[in-house]
């Protein structure tokens, strides 16, 4: 099963996911207007995280280490909600909630897949995905198919460690097709554009590496 078999939209990430916007006119009406936010997944617990830095690590951690840079600089703030687990699905509801009765009509996750396999898929897969409330909002995929480098807590002083190249193979982009069409697609909360499910990615240099052609990219 290719990904061709779902017609798919591949937008740079640099599109804005506000539908039609810049096409809006002052007659426009809010119903013509799509409002998508990227979610970036990074407070929850991952075996990745646990083998890079420590078991139980998150992003919170360091925003629980934030220090104070200059005068009258409040650091570190503590989130009103608490340091949340995203990958619990009543603290994802809390979210939908949040978006929805505010404006936000779709998240966009940051969805990583290596040539190893996911990356803090848990916000979507554990969170969103058995969230009570996820027919309040779409959700879609951004392919972030960029390299990982160990940066949670970089130290400039110290040579950047490169931990998940974004090159895969080709193998790999029919792995993922068939994971994306099967568990997402198809979920009745998946945004679609005109029929069409939404699917971008975020290093497009890098997807064209991967094939070494852009012939064989288009295949």
């Amino acid at each position: 099963m290719r990904m061709c078999a779902a017609v798919v939209c591949f937008i740079a990430v640099s599109w804005c996911a506000c539908t039609n916007l810049f096409a809006a006119s002052s007659e426009s009406s809010a119903a013509d207007i799509t409002v998508a936010a990227y979610y970036y997944p990074c407070t929850h617990p991952h075996p990745r995280w646990d083998k890079a830095k420590y078991p139980g690590f998150t992003e919170w951690d360091l925003i629980r280490k934030a220090k104070p840079r200059f005068a009258g600089h409040k650091q570190p703030r503590v989130p009103v909600w608490g340091y949340q687990d995203e990958s619990d699905p009543n603290v994802m509801a809390q979210k939908i909630d949040a978006a929805a009765d505010y404006g936000v009509d779709a998240f966009i996750f940051d969805w990583y897949y290596y040539d190893d396999g996911p990356y803090l898929e848990g916000a979507l897969d554990k969170g969103f995905l058995k969230a009570r409330n996820n027919n309040r909002i779409r959700f879609a995929l951004m392919w972030a198919n960029h390299d990982w480098y160990d940066i949670q807590g970089y130290n400039p002083a110290e040579p950047i460690k490169l931990l998940y190249p974004g090159k895969i193979k080709s193998q790999t982009w029919e792995t993922i097709t068939d994971l994306v069409i099967s568990r997402y697609f198809k979920h009745p909360s998946y945004w679609k554009i005109d029929g069409k499910p939404y699917f971008s990615i975020y290093e497009m240099q890098l997807f064209l590496n991967s094939f070494g052609t852009v012939q064989a990219a288009r295949e």
